[in-house]
C-alpha cells in the first residue's frame, strides 16, 4: 500500500499532476499487482441500466481508479508514518474541481476539504485500527467491485449457469464468479491471493444486491433489502456489511474521475452522512427482532423524515402510523416520495392527501414493494433527481398541484414498466428503469421548465427499450 501512495504522490498530487498522463508509473503498477482492472478496458462495459459505452471507453476504468484513490487518501491519512501529512485530505479536496473545487462557493458546503477534522475522524472511524493486509483486501474490493459491467465478464459467468438463472446485473453475475473457484481463478487472480475468510466476506456482501445511497434516497425496489436480512448475524457484526457499504462512498467518491482529473472528491453529505446513514441500518438489522424489508425500510426513511418534518411527523404522521396497514403502504409510499426529494419538498401534507387517494393505488403498490408482485419488483434509476429536479422551483407548492403532476408522470412510467414485465413471471429481483433521458430534458430546459404539468408532459406517450434478460431498460422520449 506505501508502495502505491508513494507512486501516486511522484505523478505530482493533485494540484500539479491530476491527469492520467502524470500518473503512467501509478497506473502501471495497480495495473500490474490488480490485473482485473485491464476488465474495464476490454470490449463493451455498461455504465448504467440500458447505457453502454462504446467499446475500449475508460469511463468505468477511470472511475474505479478514482474510487481506489480515495481509499488510498483513507490509508494515507491513518498511517502513522504519515502524521501531519495532508496528503490524503488534499487527494479529496484541492485541485480545480470547477463549482466544486474548495474555493468555490457550492464546494465550500460540500468538499470535506473545509471540514479537515471531520475527514481525519471518518478515516480513523474507517480503518484506524486496519492492519496492512485489511486495506489491500479493502483495495482490491475497490478494484473488482464493477467488473460485472463487462459484457463479456458477464457472458463468461452466464455460460456456467442455467439460462433460467443468467442475469445482466452486474452485482448479481460478480457474486456468481465469487463462489465460483474456476471464474475466480480465471478473471478474478487478485481475489483468490486474499484468505478464504475475505474472499466469502466479499462474496456475500455483493449477493446482498444492496446500495446504501440508493435506500436513503428512496430509489431501491423493497426486495433490495432481502439480502440484507438473509445475512447471518455474524456477518452484520465481523465488518462484512460494514465494508460492503463503506465501498459505496468511495464508488461515489470516484463517480466523476477520468482521463483528465483522475483524483476523485470527498462530499460531507456522503461522507459523513451515508456514515451515520450506515450505523442506523447497521444497528436496526442488528436487533433481535425479526423484521421484514418493509419495516426496515420505513424505519430507515424515518429518521430523516424526522428531521426535516418535526412538527408534521409529530402531530400528523405518527398517530397514523400506529397502524401496520398504513406503515407498510402509504406510510412507506409517502417516506419514499419524499426522499427521493432529498426531504427538501415543503408540503408533506400533501403528499399524504395525494398518496390517500385510491388514484395512485398502481403506484402505492409499487412503491410499497408489493409482496407478491405479478412479476419483478421495479426501480426507477435516478428517480431522486428526476422528481426533485422535475418539480422546479416550487418546493412550497401550497395546492399539491405540483407534485401531483409529477407523481402522475412517475405512475405513468411504472404502468409502462411493468407492462413491459408482462410476461416475466419471476418476481425474486429488482427491474431497473433508466430514468436519465427525463432528467438530461429537465437540465437543458433550464430556467424554462415548469416543473411537475412539464415532467408529466414529457413522459405521457414515451416508450421503454428493455435488455434481452428483462432486467433492466432505458427510458425513450418522444
Amino acid at each position: 500500500m506505501k508502495e502505491i501512495v508513494q507512486a501516486l504522490r511522484d505523478g505530482g498530487g493533485v494540484e500539479r499532476g491530476p491527469r492520467a498522463d502524470q500518473n503512467l508509473e501509478f497506473l502501471m503498477l495497480i495495473g500490474s499487482v490488480l490485473p482485473e482492472l485491464q476488465i474495464y478496458r476490454t470490449g463493451k462495459i455498461q455504465t448504467s441500466p440500458g447505457v453502454e459505452e462504446i467499446e475500449g471507453s475508460p469511463t468505468e476504468y477511470y472511475r474505479t481508479v478514482g474510487a481506489m484513490i480515495a481509499l488510498l487518501a483513507a490509508y494515507a491519512t491513518c498511517n502513522p508514518s504519515c502524521d501531519g501529512d495532508t496528503f490524503g485530505l488534499d487527494a479529496v479536496s484541492k485541485g480545480d474541481r470547477g463549482p466544486m473545487s474548495i474555493d468555490k462557493v457550492p464546494g465550500k458546503f460540500i468538499n470535506m476539504g473545509t471540514k479537515p477534522d471531520a475527514y481525519k475522524e471518518f478515516c480513523m472511524e474507517f480503518g484506524g485500527q486496519w492492519t496492512e493486509e485489511d486495506w489491500w483486501a479493502m483495495l482490491v474490493f475497490l478494484a473488482v467491485r464493477d467488473v460485472g459491467k463487462s459484457d463479456a465478464f458477464r457472458n463468461a459467468v452466464n455460460a456456467t449457469l442455467p439460462v433460467a438463472k443468467r442475469t445482466d446485473d452486474h452485482d448479481r453475475a460478480l457474486a456468481r464468479a465469487l463462489t465460483d473457484m474456476d471464474l475466480k481463478r480465471k478473471f478474478l487472480p487478485s481475489v483468490v491471493k486474499l484468505s478464504r475468510r475475505r474472499q466469502d466476506m466479499l462474496a456475500a456482501g455483493f449477493m446482498t444486491n444492496f446500495q446504501l445511497p440508493q435506500l436513503g434516497q428512496g430509489e431501491i425496489a423493497v426486495i433490495n433489502l432481502r439480502g440484507l436480512l438473509d445475512m447471518p448475524k455474524d456477518q452484520l457484526r465481523d465488518g462484512t456489511l460494514s465494508n460492503y457499504m463503506y465501498h459505496s462512498i468511495f464508488d461515489i467518491a470516484g463517480a466523476t474521475s477520468n482521463e483528465k482529473f483522475m483524483y476523485p472528491i470527498a462530499m460531507v453529505p456522503v461522507y459523513l452522512g451515508f456514515t451515520a446513514a450506515m450505523k442506523t441500518l447497521l444497528e436496526n438489522l442488528g436487533e433481535s427482532t425479526k423484521h421484514d424489508e418493509r419495516e426496515v425500510y420505513f424505519n430507515f426513511l424515518l429518521t430523516g423524515f424526522k428531521k426535516a418534518y418535526p412538527e408534521f411527523e409529530e402531530q400528523v404522521f405518527r398517530p397514523l402510523c400506529e397502524s401496520r396497514i398504513f406503515r407498510d403502504e402509504v406510510g412507506l409510499v409517502v417516506l419514499r416520495i419524499l426522499a427521493l426529494t432529498r426531504n427538501t419538498y415543503k408540503n408533506p401534507q400533501k403528499v399524504l392527501d395525494i398518496m390517500s387517494e385510491n388514484r395512485f393505488d398502481v403506484l402505492t403498490r409499487e412503491l410499497a414493494g408489493n409482496p407478491n408482485p405479478p412479476g419483478p419488483q421495479i426501480m426507477l434509476y435516478y428517480a431522486p433527481d428526476m422528481l426533485r429536479m422535475g418539480l422546479g422551483t416550487d418546493l412550497d407548492d401550497a395546492s399539491g398541484e405540483n407534485m401531483k403532476h409529477a407523481l402522475e408522470a412517475m405512475d405513468d412510467l411504472y404502468r409502462l414498466s411493468r407492462d413491459q414485465l408482462r410476461d416475466v413471471e419471476n418476481g425474486d429481483y429488482q427491474y431497473q428503469l433508466n430514468v436519465q433521458p427525463a432528467v438530461t430534458v429537465i437540465k437543458n430546459a433550464g430556467k424554462e421548465w415548469t416543473g411537475g404539468v412539464q415532467l408529466k408532459s414529457i413522459c405521457n406517450g414515451a416508450v421503454i427499450e428493455s435488455n434481452d434478460m428483462m432486467t433492466e431498460g432505458i427510458l425513450k422520449l418522444k
